[in-house]
């Protein structure tokens, strides 16, 4: 069985094609590159220079008045409202209010840029007060161009908040006094009061010393207490007993009943332990979800029901609907724990039988106590109002120490802020040097450019390269021509004969010497004779290609007739400087013979130019004149060349190429978009047209790196007998190619 393969495709990426794209679009680039640092270095020049001036302020708790007073209302400290309020924000509003703004606008005479006075909106919008996290210093900065300005309002804005806080701390002094003024007479009157009402209770209730009255209630009663001791003594035993057993068991008597029928509920037990793995498993989800999880959700769902019902059975077990109060671990009991109870349950019983004696003991010396009875309560009466008095005096004397402390306070001169960093005068300009802005223009404009050559790249639909030309055309390639220089006729855009102009590169001629050599093998079952020569769109360069392949047909001793077969828009007559009178126009009418229309421009190379352009040009490529005439220059020629008008939207092309043995497609990267490639292949494929091959026409090769012209111009030879093959990739090889 084979083994399924899991690798990952590998991604290429190719570099070359982006180079070759901003290469394509490099005035974009540079352009937007350009107008970037530029306008990066226009806004640093523009830049006005500012200077920030710099204060810190410490606060502390120096304000007193408010516990001279110790009502809300008068409190100066520095503290916050919640727990989530700074109460250094507060401060900062108060530096940042308008009635301290205006007050520094007054003191320094400040005036705007027109000569008005600064408003104090305008001063606060360079005013910064911001609070050092972690401390209680308050950090104050002004910004302005004039360094020695931005100095002197930051001091003179501490300045003056420190003088508010003085005459603040001042007010509060003062309003503690006249709160303690109205406060003395109230007190004194209290401290008379409290005075008078203590004589009262003892005149009316006979009382001279409750002390010395209770020591002898208690030697009258000596001898039945002497009884009850014994009784005590025996209910202590019992009581110390139970209490070592409660301290062990942490219960009083009713819980520990409690537990005990609780721990010998089956149905109890049960659901304590349903709650306690619900309990555990909800603590373990809490560690993995938040609390909105519908896991935390449905148990904390079933954490309530089991608690309901632990609570209904613990209710019926104890026959109440009173909700029980008790500890989850002692719903559970041990054995020990169990025999503990019992212990401790019949101590209480023997305790409660001990003190019921002591009881009945006391009933019978009731009469002798009742007057002990009430000296307790002599005593707490005689004890509140004495506190009442001491209450009242203490307050007295202290709201008269407070208004000495209060005419101290009114007089000092310290607040609850100091300046521990006065402003000084600022040397360097705030914001990023000219050398900044021109780098981060730099980066800027690269980035910028490189977008735009790239988003110009891909607006533009047309086919950029020979290989994406050929992958969408599917023909075979049978040559590159190089992009030429050229210096049209007279200031026209004509092209020349270029494989006759030695200022041009070897490489041209080259190109050509290639396409014909490739031309001839290009139909296996017949030799190429007749060729029409066109393209997908105008402007791909159709007709320099065509006869500049007649005339290096030509040199190499081949007779060649390079026919002009568009009729819309001819121009080999202006490649070759010859009268456009009559040509083919004439011929095809029957107004001239063939002989009289052809022009002999060398031995082996005639032209037959367009002559007068028709008013239906496809009449006339379709007559049997046309067909006459290349059946018979084939008799008289090795080879027939005819330019013919570009596919899209003509049917000239397709008219006049049944005729001939196959037509050879001049493709030029820029110009032809995919859409008009795939319209040229579909009408070829649907008109049954033998198409030869492409010619990529205008290939700048300079810096590509997959150019397959050689560097070596003096050793360049194409034989007849090889065919050139480029590849996908770019690559050149030739094959030896035998004709069948």
């Amino acid at each position: 069985m084979a083994s399924k393969d899991n690798s990952v495709p590998e991604i290429e990426i190719d570099l070359n094609k982006y180079w070759l794209v901003l290469k394509r679009r490099w005035l974009i680039l540079f352009t937007v590159f350009g107008l970037t640092t530029a306008a990066a270095v226009g806004v640093g020049v523009t830049q006005d220079s500012k200077y920030k001036a710099e204060a810190k302020l410490l606060f502390e708790l120096s304000n007193q008045a408010s516990s001279l007073v110790g009502l809300e209302g008068a409190n100066r400290e520095l503290r916050a409202l919640t727990n989530l309020d700074n109460p250094l924000d507060t401060q900062i509003e108060v530096f940042r209010s308008v009635p301290i703004a205006q007050e520094v606008i007054e003191k320094l005479n400040l005036e705007d840029d027109e000569g008005e006075t600064l408003s104090p909106e305008d001063l606060l919008k360079e005013l910064t007060v911001t609070g050092i996290p972690g401390t209680d210093v308050l950090n104050v900065t002004y910004t302005s161009d004039d360094p020695e300005l931005a100095k002197t309002i930051v001091n003179s804005i501490t300045e003056l908040y420190i003088q508010n806080d003085i005459q603040a701390n001042r007010a509060a002094a003062v309003a503690a006094q006249e709160f303690i003024t109205t406060q003395l007479p109230e007190s004194e009157a209290a401290v008379s009061d409290a005075e008078s009402a203590l004589r009262r209770f003892k005149e009316t209730n006979g009382i001279v010393n409750l002390e010395e009255e209770s020591t002898n209630l208690v030697e009258s009663l000596f001898a039945l207490e002497s009884t009850r001791i014994q009784l005590q003594s025996q209910l202590a035993d019992r009581t110390a007993q139970a209490s070592q057993i409660q301290e062990k068991l942490n219960l009083n008597t009713q819980e520990a009943y409690t537990v005990g029928l609780i721990n010998e509920s089956p149905g109890i037990q049960d659901a304590l332990l349903q709650l306690q793995t619900i309990q555990s498993d909800l603590a373990l989800a809490r560690t993995r979800y938040r609390e909105e999880h519908p896991e935390v959700v449905g148990l904390r769902n079933q954490e309530v029901a089991l608690q309901s019902l632990l609570r209904d059975r613990i209710g019926v077990t104890l026959g109440t609907t009173q909700q029980l109060e008790l500890p989850a671990d002692d719903l559970q009991s041990g054995q020990l724990e169990q025999d503990l109870i019992a212990s401790y349950l019949r101590l209480e019983g023997e305790q409660s039988g001990f003190a019921q004696q002591v009881s009945q003991l006391n009933s019978a010396i009731t009469q002798q106590q009742s007057r002990a009875r009430l000296i307790p309560v002599f005593e707490r009466q005689q004890r509140e109002l004495e506190r009442r008095l001491d209450i009242a005096q203490t307050t007295y004397e202290t709201l008269l120490q407070n208004l000495q402390q209060a005419r101290v306070l009114e007089n000092q001169n310290t607040g609850n802020a100091r300046v521990i960093s006065p402003a000084i005068l600022p040397t360097k300009p705030l914001g990023p040097s000219l050398k900044l802005f021109l780098m981060a223009g730099c980066f800027g404009g690269a980035l910028l450019g490189v977008i735009a050559a790239f988003l110009a790249d891909l607006i533009d639909s047309s086919v950029k390269t020979v290989q994406e030309g050929q992958e969408l055309y599917e023909y075979p390639l049978l040559g590159v021509i190089p992009a030429c220089r050229y210096v049209g006729l007279k200031g026209k855009n004509v092209p020349e004969i270029v494989v006759r102009d030695e200022t041009q590169p070897y490489s041209v001629r080259q190109a050509y010497q290639s396409l014909q050599a490739n031309l001839k093998f290009s139909a296996i079952e017949k030799p190429v004779q007749t060729v029409t020569v066109t393209s997908a769109v105008a402007g791909e360069g159709k007709s320099k290609v065509a006869a500049n392949l007649a005339v290096t047909l030509a040199d190499l001793g081949h007779s060649v007739l390079l026919v002009d077969a568009d009729l819309r828009r001819p121009i080999q007559h202006e490649i070759w400087d010859l009268p456009n009178v009559k040509g083919l126009s004439s011929f095809a009418t029957g107004e001239l013979p063939l002989q009289e229309v052809i022009v002999v421009k060398e031995p082996n190379l005639h032209i037959l130019p367009a002559g007068i352009i028709p008013l239906d040009p496809l009449a006339i490529l379709g007559s049997e004149y046309i067909n006459s005439l290349i059946q018979a220059c084939e008799q008289t020629y090795n080879y027939v060349i005819i330019d013919t008008p570009p596919i899209i939207g003509l049917s000239d092309t397709l008219t006049v190429s049944r005729a001939t043995d196959g037509v050879l497609l001049v493709m030029k990267p820029g110009m032809a978009d995919a859409a008009s490639i795939r319209t040229t292949k579909a009408l070829l494929t649907q008109a049954r047209q033998s198409v030869l091959g492409l010619v990529a026409n205008g290939i700048h090769v300079k810096g590509k790196t997959d150019h397959y012209f050689s560097k070596n111009q003096d050793y360049v030879t194409v034989s007849s007998q090889q065919l050139v093959d480029v590849t996908s990739n770019g690559n050149h090889a030739v094959k030896a190619h035998q004709p069948r």
